[in-house]
């Protein structure tokens, strides 16, 4: 089945008369989605599509190709508090695991000592 652009033509069309009527173009986008099943991209790319070749928007604007052409330009990783170095990260962590650990360890021989102590309370009462 040849392609025709009716479904584009027909939609910048809906899409242009809502944006007169006071909508946004997001909005009339989300309107004509959910009138006619079609996902709001899908609608967005076929306005867009026609609006650039009635030419009322700017072309579209290409990326720059990357060294090697299989594959695109990635930024390297970072990490969430600007660091990255993966063996500064092992030490802290080995530090708050024993920092955890000791605590652990004062926690359970305060309970202990709470236990004789109330053992001491319980004779005295009984």
């Amino acid at each position: 089945m040849p392609r025709t652009g009716v479904i584009g033509e027909q939609i910048f069309d809906e899409v242009e008369k809502l944006v007169a009527g006071g909508m946004n173009r997001t909005q009339a986008f989300a309107k004509i989605s959910a009138d006619s099943g079609r996902q709001a991209g899908t609608v967005a790319a076929n306005y867009y599509r026609v609006a650039r070749k009635r030419g009322t928007t700017a072309p579209r604007r290409r990326r720059k190709a990357s060294a090697s052409r299989s594959a695109p330009a990635r930024r390297p990783a970072r990490s969430r508090k600007g660091g990255g170095d993966i063996d500064a990260l092992a030490s802290r962590l080995v530090d708050d695991v024993q920092a955890l650990a000791s605590a652990l360890k004062s926690q359970a021989a305060e309970v202990d000592d709470l236990k004789t102590r109330l053992d001491g309370v319980r004779k005295l009462l009984g």
